[in-house]
C-alpha cells in the first residue's frame, strides 16, 4: 500500500472472543466448533441487523465495524442477551460465552480489512471484558452514555499493551436497574499547569471586569463606544463529531423514533464509516426481473432475548408478506423462500439475485411486556441504496395499525397505487383480537413442523383462538388445514371422521369471508379427496384469482389439473408458483415431474423429480414417483434403486395401498402408474 493509496476513517468496532475456547475445544472438538458456528451465524446476524458488518471471524474471532457507535453498543447488548438465552440450555461446562469490547476509533481501510490503533484498542477492551460481559473505550461511551438504556461502570484509565496513552475503560450494565446509571466516575483533578491557567483566565477576566465596569461608571465614556472598541467572546468548546440524525420518512417525524439512513458517499478519505451495500447484478440474477416492482421480505429478526417469541417475528414477516401480495401490481416472494435464509448473515445483494428481485425488506422485532419495538428498511438492490427506514416504538396493542403502516409506507416507496377496494384488502386481519392473533401465530408455527404431536398443539392453539374470537376466519382455516394433514399424513385413525370437521371448519371459514385462502385451498383439497376434481379446480382458480401473487394457490391448481388428466394446463402454473417460490418445497417438484410423466416428457419429469429428492430425501411421493418415471422411460434399473428408497422410507408400502391414495380421475392413468410401479419391483 503506498502513501497515497491509504485511507482512513473514523469507525465504531466490535471485537469479540469465546473465554476459555482452549479447555472447550479439548474437552469436545466437534461439539464446540458446532456450537461456535451456530453462535457465529446469530452474532453476523445481529450485526447485519444493526447496519454493521463482519470484517474478519478467524477461530473463535469476531471482528465488525459500524457507521454508529450506537448501532455498535447496541448490537453488542443484543448479542450477549441472545447467546446467554442459548447457553442457558447447555450443560455449565459447555457454556460458550464471548467477551466484547467496542471503540470508536481511527483505522486504516486495506480493501475489505481494517487496521490500525483502533481496531487494537477494542481487542484490548475486549480482554478487559468478564464473559458474557461488554466494554467499552471513553470515546464510545462519550457517544452512546445518554443515547441508549444502559448503565456503565468506570474502570478507570487503563495502560493496555501496544498502546502509547492509557485508555479509558466502562463496562456496560446491561441489567434494566442500571438503566441511566454511570458508577464510579470522578471528575479527574487539574494538573499543576491546569491550575495556574485557570488561575490566570480567572484574573485577567477579574481585570477585564474592572475595566469595563470602570469605563461604564465614567461619564466621559459613552456605552455604545465601548461596545465597538472592543469585543470580548468566550471560547467554546469544540463540539465531538456525531452521526447526522436524518429521517428517511415521506412523512414529517412524529413521535416516533426514526432510523437514520446511511450517509451518501464521502468525498474525503477521512470520514465516519457507513456500512456498504454491494449492488446487485441483473445479470447474474438467477430469474429474469418481473415488469412490476419485485420484492423479498426477510425474516424479521427476533431480538426479544427469548427464543419462544420466534413465533411472533416470523407471524409479523407472514403477514407483511401476505398484505403485499394482496396487490395485483406487485411481485412478491413466498414465505417459504425467504424464510430459508432466516438466522443466515446474508447481503441483500445475494438475496435479490438468488431470488430475482429487485427490492428487499428486512427488519426486526423486540418485544417487551405490553411494548413492541419493530425496526424496518427497504433497499433498492440494484441501485444499492435505502429507499424507506423506520423505527417504531408502540403499544402492542396498536400492532394491526403498525403492520399497515409498515404496507402503506412500502406501498409509497415503490410508488405503487392501490386501486378501489384494494386498500380494504390490504388492511383486512380478521380479527381485532390481539390474543387470538397470537394464539394464531403460535398455531401456525406448531403446524409448520409437520409432526403429530405438532399438529394436536397446532389443533388446540386454534381452537382457543376461535373460542376467543369466533369470527376469526383465518383461525377456521388453519384449523381445517391442521385436519387435513392428519388425513395426509395418516396420523388419524379414521379418515372419514376427520374429514367431517376438516369440512366444517373450511365452510365456517369462508362464510366470514369468502376470499381467505387458507380455507379457499382447503375446501379445494377436500374434493380433490373425494375424487370431484371439477369443483376442486372451481376453488383453485377462485384462490389464484383472489390472490395472485400466492405461489401455494398455482400450485394447487397446477395439482387438481393434474389430478384431473390435464397436465399440460398445470405445468405452467407450477413454473408462476416456482418463480414466486424460488425456494420451494419438494413437492412442488412432484408435482411438476409427475406432470412431465404423463405427458411422456420423461428426461424432463426425472430431472424435476430428482430435485423433489434432493430438497426431501425422505418424501415417499418423490421416491414413487421417480420410480414410476424411470421405468416408463425404460430405465428398469434405476426404477429399482428408487423402489428400494421407497421401501426403506415405507416398508409396508404396496402398489395396492398406493393405488387407493392416488386421486387420478382418468383409469388409464392410474392403471399406468400401477404398471410402472410393479416393473420397477414393488408388489
Amino acid at each position: 500500500m503506498t502513501t497515497q493509496e491509504v485511507k482512513r476513517k473514523l469507525t465504531a468496532i466490535i471485537s469479540a472472543d469465546v473465554k476459555g475456547y482452549s479447555r472447550l475445544m479439548g474437552e469436545d472438538e466437534e461439539g464446540t466448533i458446532r456450537t461456535l458456528n451456530t453462535y457465529k451465524e446469530v452474532m453476523s446476524s445481529l450485526i447485519q441487523q444493526q447496519r454493521g458488518r463482519v470484517v474478519d471471524a478467524p477461530g473463535d474471532n469476531v471482528l465488525a465495524e459500524f457507521g454508529s457507535v450506537v448501532d455498535a453498543v447496541r448490537c453488542a447488548v443484543e448479542i450477549q442477551k441472545e447467546l446467554k438465552t442459548r447457553n442457558a440450555e447447555l450443560p455449565e461446562n459447555r457454556k460458550m460465552e464471548f467477551r466484547i469490547g467496542v471503540n470508536l476509533g481511527d483505522v486504516v481501510e486495506d480493501g475489505e480489512q481494517i487496521l490500525g490503533d483502533g481496531v487494537n484498542i477494542a481487542a484490548r477492551l475486549e480482554g478487559l471484558s468478564d464473559p458474557g460481559g461488554i466494554c467499552i473505550s471513553g470515546t464510545a461511551f462519550d457517544h452512546v452514555r445518554n443515547k441508549l438504556s444502559l448503565g456503565y461502570e468506570y474502570f478507570g484509565e487503563q495502560t493496555v499493551k501496544n498502546i502509547a496513552l492509557p485508555v479509558r475503560v466502562y463496562k456496560v450494565l446491561m441489567e434494566p436497574e442500571a438503566a441511566g446509571k454511570v458508577i464510579g466516575e470522578k471528575k479527574a483533578k487539574p494538573r499543576q499547569w491546569q491550575g495556574a491557567t485557570i488561575g490566570l483566565v480567572v484574573a485577567v477576566i477579574v481585570v477585564v471586569a474592572a475595566v469595563v465596569i470602570w469605563k461604564l461608571y465614567t461619564p466621559s465614556a459613552p456605552q455604545t463606544e465601548v461596545a465597538t472598541k472592543e469585543k470580548i467572546t468566550t471560547p467554546q468548546p469544540a463540539r465531538p463529531e456525531t452521526q447526522p440524525q436524518i429521517t428517511t420518512s415521506r412523512e414529517a417525524p412524529s413521535e416516533e423514533k426514526k432510523l437514520s439512513p446511511l450517509p451518501t458517499k464521502p468525498t474525503t478519505t477521512v470520514t465516519l464509516a457507513k456500512p456498504v451495500i454491494e449492488v446487485a447484478s441483473v445479470k447474474r440474477m438467477a430469474y429474469p426481473l418481473p415488469d412490476k416492482p419485485s420484492i423479498a421480505v426477510l425474516p424479521f429478526v427476533n431480538l426479544s432475548g427469548n427464543p419462544d417469541q420466534e413465533y411472533f417475528s416470523d407471524g409479523l414477516t407472514e403477514d407483511l408478506i401476505t398484505a403485499l401480495s394482496k396487490v395485483e401490481r406487485l411481485f412478491v416472494i413466498s414465505r417459504n423462500s425467504t424464510f430459508t435464509y432466516k438466522r443466515k448473515a446474508v447481503k441483500v445483494q445475494q438475496v435479490a439475485e438468488e431470488l430475482g428481485v429487485r427490492y428487499v425488506l428486512e427488519g426486526s422485532v423486540q418485544r417487551a411486556g405490553e411494548r413492541v419495538r419493530i425496526t424496518a428498511q427497504l433497499i433498492d438492490a440494484i441501485k444499492g441504496h435505502h429507499l424507506w427506514a423506520e423505527r417504531y416504538d408502540r403499544d402492542l396493542k396498536d400492532l394491526f395499525a403498525l403492520q399497515n403502516d409498515i404496507t402503506m409506507k412500502i406501498l409509497m416507496a415503490l410508488h405503487v397505487k392501490l386501486v378501489e377496494g384494494e386498500q380494504a384488502l390490504v388492511r383486512a386481519r380478521g380479527t381485532n383480537n390481539l390474543e387470538a392473533y397470537e394464539k394464531f401465530l403460535q398455531a401456525t408455527e406448531q403446524h409448520y413442523l409437520f409432526t403429530k404431536e405438532a399438529g394436536v398443539r397446532a389443533r388446540q392453539l386454534c381452537e382457543e383462538a376461535i373460542a376467543l374470537d369466533p369470527g376469526y376466519s383465518a383461525a377456521y382455516g388453519l384449523l381445517s388445514v391442521v385436519y387435513l394433514a392428519e388425513v395426509r399424513y395418516r396420523w388419524t385413525k379414521s379418515t372419514s371422521e376427520t374429514m367431517r370437521p376438516t369440512f366444517e371448519m373450511a365452510q365456517k371459514a369462508l362464510a366470514l369471508d369468502p376470499k381467505t385462502l387458507i380455507a379457499q385451498l382447503a375446501m379445494g383439497q377436500i374434493h380433490m379427496l373425494k375424487r370431484e376434481h371439477d369443483e376442486a379446480i372451481a376453488w383453485g382458480e377462485r384462490a389464484v384469482s383472489a390472490h395472485p401473487n400466492a405461489d401455494n394457490a398455482h400450485v394447487f391448481l397446477a395439482w387438481f389439473l393434474t389430478m384431473a388428466g390435464k397436465p399440460e394446463e398445470s405445468i405452467p402454473l407450477i413454473k408462476q408458483a416456482i418463480r414466486r417460490n424460488p425456494i420451494p418445497p419438494g413437492w412442488y417438484f412432484i408435482i411438476l415431474g409427475n406432470s412431465y410423466r404423463l405427458i411422456g416428457r420423461f428426461d424432463e419429469a426425472i430431472s424435476e423429480l430428482k430435485n423433489a429428492v434432493a430438497y426431501s430425501p425422505d418424501e415417499l411421493g418423490a421416491h414413487v414417483t421417480l420410480a414410476s418415471a424411470y421405468a416408463e422411460a425404460g430405465r428398469l434399473e434405476e426404477a429399482r434403486a428408487e423402489a428400494a428408497e421407497v421401501l426403506r422410507i415405507q416398508p409396508t408400502f404396496t402398489v395396492e395401498s398406493q393405488a387407493r391414495v392416488s386421486a387420478y380421475k382418468n383409469q388409464a392413468h392410474l392403471d399406468r402408474l400401477i404398471e410402472s410401479l410393479r416393473k420397477a419391483g414393488l408388489k
